[in-house]
């Protein structure tokens, strides 16, 4: 007859399995088994967060990782998935302070700063976001989205030329970006960047 331990010991090896294939439904129903077995265990809790999340069960991942934070405060992966899944819902002001709370424990983190930067200027605060680019930079100088940032940053710091050349290098360096800069390029509080397609190819062809 099985025991208890053998069956933990068979869910973990199916939740393994299934993790290893991609398969996020085998991989939720053995990890929920196991959770039973063994309730508020962060670790397995944490994981079952980040099934769910593949499965587009956001809101459900969303409140199993308010759990593990209230029980681990100190877990910081569940901390940045929590701060991530506030800001996928839109709760701007909950996801920057989660994000600022996992960068005091790991400030060099190039991810959590792009995310806290992006937030900033969201909500208004370009001065802070530069900021945070610079930290998040300072590790991935080449990063096409830190760059992005970068650049919308400038440009609602009112550094309009500043951004304008930014913005021109990555248009033609990064192609998927295009739609995301001429965006940038249209809109912005401290005034418009001057809207020319071919201008952007050329000039930054004469540069390249």
């Amino acid at each position: 007859m099985p025991t208890r331990q053998n069956e933990m010991d068979r869910l973990m090896r199916a939740a393994a399995a299934a993790l290893n294939a991609g398969d996020w439904a085998a991989a939720e129903t053995a990890l929920a088994g196991v959770l039973a077995e063994k309730p508020g265990d962060p670790a397995l809790s944490y994981n079952l967060a980040l099934v769910e999340k593949r499965l587009g069960k956001s809101g459900q991942a969303e409140r199993r990782l308010a759990a593990v934070l209230a029980d681990a405060p100190d877990h910081l992966n569940a901390r940045f998935e929590y701060a991530s899944a506030l800001m996928d819902r839109g709760a701007e002001a909950e996801a920057l302070r989660e994000f600022e709370a996992y960068l005091r424990a790991v400030p060099d983190d190039p991810d959590a700063r792009l995310n806290a930067a992006r937030l900033c200027l969201r909500s208004g605060v370009p001065e802070t976001a530069a900021d945070h680019l610079n930290i998040a930079a300072a590790q991935r100088p080449d990063d096409p989205a830190i760059r992005l940032a970068t650049a919308e940053a400038a440009r609602d710091l009112g550094r309009l030329e500043e951004a304008d050349r930014s913005l021109r290098r990555l248009y033609a360096e990064v192609p998927d970006l295009r739609p995301a800069i001429l965006k940038i390029m249209s809109q912005g509080p401290r005034g418009r960047i001057p809207l020319a397609v071919s201008r952007l190819v050329d000039t930054q062809s004469r540069d390249g």
